[in-house]
């Protein structure tokens, strides 16, 4: 990303107090624009101007079940303060589509399914599914 002239960042358990601040101002301040994280950033950090969180894998418990908890703290970073966000799950094979439907029964929504397979398709369930956020 960095290389397609994006500004960007990370935040994980392996930074001391003082980078992740740092790393957190300066996503905070726009200084970066993406910021790629781990589990580390799911729970108390709230930005307002945060509006796409992707997540590339799903969340799991430290026995390997679904994580419908970190799931909801992790999607809870967009869309904050009133504003309007949005959240993409990465789901590629069988296990981790599992994973996301376990989540969807535990948190009791429905989370959309966008086919990648054709883009005329999923421009349009995307904007369906945007249309439905204003509801």
């Amino acid at each position: 990303m960095t290389q397609e002239g994006h500004k960007v960042d990370s935040l994980h358990g392996k930074l001391d107090t003082q980078e992740r601040d740092r790393t957190i101002d300066a996503f905070r301040d726009g200084k970066s624009k993406v910021l790629i994280s781990t589990n580390v950033i799911a729970r108390g950090i709230d930005i307002q101007q945060v509006t796409l969180v992707i997540n590339y894998d799903m969340p799991l418990t430290p026995s390997g079940e679904a994580d419908a908890e970190t799931y909801l703290h992790r999607i809870g970073r967009t869309g904050r303060f009133g504003r309007k966000g949005v959240s993409i799950n990465f789901v590629h094979d069988q296990k981790s589509w599992s994973y996301m439907d376990q989540i969807e029964k535990a948190l009791k929504c429905k989370i959309t399914r966008v086919a990648t397979n054709d883009l005329e398709e999923m421009e349009a369930t995307i904007k369906e599914a945007l249309k439905q956020i204003g509801k």
